[in-house]
Order: C-alpha cells, then structure tokens, then sequence
C-alpha cells in the first residue's frame, strides 16, 4: 500500500519540481508521512512505501528518477526489507535511478564504494529538510522530468 496524496498547485516562488518523481520508503509511519508532506511541498511527485517490499511490488516505482530509503529498513520486513538489497533488486529490474540512502551508523567503506559506483548519497537518517532536499535535486538529472522506465 502506498500513501499518494493529491498534488497541489505550484505556487510561482517554489521551483517546480513538477513530473519528477521520488520514491521514499521508511517504516516510521509518521517519519514517511513528515517526509512525504515536505517533498509534496516542494511539488515533487511523491510515492510512499512502509517497506521496501511494496515499492518493489508497485511496477510504477520504477518511473521515479530517485529514492529515498533507509539502508536498515529491514525492521519492518526481515532480510527482505533490506535498503541496499532493494537497490540491487531495482537496478536489476531496469531501474536507472539514484538513491539517497539514509543511515544511522558510519557507512562501512562497500557502502560507499557501491553508493560512488551508482551515483548515489549516503546521509545521516537524522538528516533535516534542507540537505536532503539539496541531495534529492542535485541527484536528478533534468533530462528525466519526461522519463519513464521504457525509457
């Protein structure tokens, strides 16, 4: 099950961020949702997940150019649930995305080779708005916002 609120008008001080989606996957309810709430605000399109299962369930999360989730969202769902497990299972799948991983422990040095190899960020899962709105946009190549994964 995701959570897809309706997205509201961009009001013209906002950049617009419109038709580029992100994917964010956190089993803290109110965590996801605060989160959710925040990215819909900058008008990006948000796709939310309680646990890395159903975003890899849900076909349409491979058309988002980015995701957000916890590298140990496997409390929610065991080994299965693992971040770094669902990357792997995404990229295989055709995703071409980047990801910013969220963790709560210095990554070990795989971690961040693997994250340098794709592309992807590694921050604090403590990390406020502000940074992980500048990872999410530096993340995003502009020539996506028309992307789907038929390419």
């Amino acid at each position: 099950m995701t959570d897809q609120p309706t997205q509201t008008a961009t009001p013209s001080s906002v950049q617009s961020h419109d038709g580029i989606g992100v994917s964010l996957v956190d089993g803290d309810p109110a965590i996801r949702r605060a989160r959710q709430i925040m990215l819909l605000s900058e008008c990006y399109d948000v796709r939310s997940y309680a646990t890395c299962a159903a975003l890899l369930a849900d076909p349409r999360s491979r058309d988002f150019p980015c995701i957000v989730v916890d590298i140990d969202s496997g409390g929610t769902g065991g080994a299965e649930g693992d971040g770094m497990e669902t990357l792997r299972a995404m990229r295989a799948s055709g995703w071409r995305g980047k990801a910013i991983l969220l963790d709560g422990t210095v990554p070990p040095p795989a971690l961040i080779h693997a994250a340098e190899r794709h592309g992807d960020r590694i921050l604090d899962r403590t990390t406020g708005d502000a940074p992980l709105l500048t990872a999410i946009a530096t993340s995003i190549d502009r020539g996506w916002s028309g992307w789907n994964a038929d390419g």
